[in-house]
C-alpha cells in the first residue's frame, strides 16, 4: 500500500508579510534618530577630551608661571615661549597649539583674545570663520582669564 503523503503549504501570507514590514519599519523610526544623534556625541568626545587638555596644561602653565613670578601679569612671555596672562595661557591661536600640542589637522580654530573658539576640522571643512561662528556646529571656546580668575573653556552647541 502506498501512502499518500499531502503536500501541507509552507510559506507566508500576504497579511503576515505586510505586519512584518510594518513592524520592521516601526522599529527603523524609532532607531533611526538614535544613530543620526552619534556624530554629534563623538565631535562632543573629541572636544571634551581637547577641553581636558586645555585645562591640565593650562594648570601646568600656571604652575611654570608661578616659579617664573609671572602670575600677576597681564600679558607675559614665559621661558618657554608660552604667553600667559595672570599665570595662565594667553587666547591666541599659536599659543593653544603649543600650550597643548596639536595641529589643525583634527581641530580648527578661529578667533584671537579674549576667546579662541576650537571645532572639529572634519565637522568645518570648508566653512569660513563667521559660518562657524554663526552655525550650531559642536563647538569648544577658551576665554583667557581676567586676574585671580582661571580659564573659561567651555563647549556648546553639541546637544541639538
Amino acid at each position: 500500500m502506498k501512502k499518500v503523503v499531502k503536500r501541507a503549504q509552507t510559506g507566508f501570507t500576504l497579511i503576515e508579510l505586510i505586519i512584518a514590514i510594518v513592524l520592521l519599519g516601526i522599529l527603523a523610526v524609532t532607531a533611526v534618530p538614535k544613530f543620526l544623534n552619534l556624530q554629534k556625541d563623538a565631535q562632543q568626545g573629541a572636544l571634551e577630551g581637547l577641553r581636558a587638555a586645555l585645562t591640565s596644561s593650562a594648570n601646568v602653565v600656571y604652575a611654570k608661571a608661578l616659579i617664573e613670578g609671572a602670575t600677576d601679569s597681564a600679558d607675559t612671555t614665559l621661558s618657554s615661549g608660552i604667553r600667559v596672562r595672570y599665570g595662565y595661557p594667553y587666547a591666541t591661536q599659536t599659543n593653544l597649539k603649543l600650550v597643548a600640542d596639536f595641529t589643525e589637522d583634527d581641530f580648527k580654530l578661529t578667533g584671537s583674545a579674549p576667546e579662541v573658539i576650537a571645532t572639529l576640522e572634519s565637522a568645518t571643512s570648508g566653512l569660513s570663520n563667521a559660518e562657524i561662528n554663526a552655525s550650531d556646529v559642536c563647538k569648544l571656546t577658551y576665554r583667557h582669564p581676567n586676574q585671580g580668575e582661571q580659564p573659561t573653556i567651555t563647549i556648546s552647541d553639541c546637544d541639538s
